[in-house]
């Protein structure tokens, strides 16, 4: 089908698709050469099906391996085509996010990742946007690099974990990052990283499956009723899969904001019905129904389009699931430009 026909009214608009993974080869080259003394290296081991590599991580290895359409350009390029997608917003592959390694060595992946990714938007300029890595674990170093990967990169937003460890966002740990992020103007990307969960959570594919909506949940309930919304009101905070199950279970986070007990009361003064217009989601929910729902909790602007692309969890057709909702309805545009996720005004 070609790209007209998935959006025969829209050819004005820039499709985005904002939730997308990439490792460019620079950074595989850089890891292979210099990251066994940054903790960080490649494992290959043979299977039935042939060799498999993935990367190792303080110790940690990847949970898939490093699957060839993470780096593989020219597919990428022919997969958005066939999907109808202009831009992608990519950002790194979370099992890379390096939470666990010391500060140091955290910084060094995510300047790799960075610097990498600039390649790629150097390279296809009108394809791709970039979001930025950040070591997390050490929030002033993760502010710094923030900095330069927008002033000087050219990065127009940031993707984080969920949680760094056993610390969630509202933690004051993280202030200096927040305070960057809203400095910038940039958006904020909550993505799960790679869990270290116990094996009951992953026969299944369940860490994947609800382990990543749970982690997306707990953040999100994290910034709303920690205080970091409102303490940052200029902050643009996505979150992916669909916001995991916040959008269903609102209530109880705002029936909590009052009946829970005082030693667990939120820090903040606003109930996270009054924060939540300040979120916004992306699409890949994998259900009609989910998605409906979604649309009319969000509201306009709220909800942008995303594939996770590359990996088994994606939404290989994303504006074929939109045209099931909305074929040529109002907030088409706004979905599919992601303008106010960028922070430009709604048309």
């Amino acid at each position: 089908m070609s790209r007209a026909g998935f959006r025969p009214r829209s050819r004005l608009v820039t499709v985005v698709d904002v939730h997308a993974h990439h490792v460019g080869t620079h950074a595989v080259d850089r890891i292979r050469d210099e990251g066994a003394a940054h903790g960080v290296r490649l494992v290959t081991a043979d299977t039935a099906g042939g060799p498999v590599t993935r990367v190792e991580v303080g110790g940690r290895r990847s949970g898939l391996p490093l699957i060839p359409p993470l780096t593989d350009v020219t597919a990428r390029l022919e997969w958005m085509t066939a999907a109808g997608i202009d831009t992608q917003l990519v950002a790194p592959w979370m099992d890379l996010a390096g939470y666990d390694l010391p500060p140091e060595d955290g910084l060094w992946l995510a300047r790799v990742q960075n610097d990498s990714a600039a390649a790629l938007r150097a390279a296809y300029p009108d394809r791709f946007r970039i979001a930025a890595a950040v070591p997390l674990q050490a929030p002033e170093s993760a502010a710094r690099e923030l900095r330069r990967a927008v002033t000087e990169l050219g990065h127009e937003a940031v993707q984080i974990g969920a949680r760094v460890g056993e610390q969630g966002l509202d933690e004051p740990m993280f202030e200096p990052f927040w305070r960057a992020a809203e400095d910038l103007d940039v958006p904020v990307i909550v993505h799960p990283a790679e869990l270290e969960v116990p094996e009951r959570m992953r026969r299944l594919f369940l860490h994947i499956l609800v382990g990543n909506p749970s982690e997306t949940t707990f953040a999100a309930a994290a910034l709303l009723l920690g205080g970091v919304l409102e303490a940052h009101p200029r902050l643009r905070v996505l979150l992916v899969h669909g916001g995991g199950f916040l959008p269903y279970q609102m209530g109880r986070l705002d029936r909590g904001f009052t009946a829970a007990p005082p030693g667990a009361r939120a820090s903040g003064t606003l109930s996270p019905r009054r924060l939540a217009g300040r979120l916004y989601f992306d699409t890949v929910l994998h259900d009609d129904g989910a998605l409906r729902h979604l649309l009319d909790f969000a509201g306009p602007g709220r909800v942008v389009l995303g594939s996770d692309y590359p990996f088994p969890m994606r939404v290989d057709r994303p504006l074929q699931a939109l045209d099931a909702l909305e074929p040529d309805g109002p907030a088409r545009a706004r979905i599919l430009s992601a303008g106010e996720l960028f922070g430009q005004e709604p048309t």
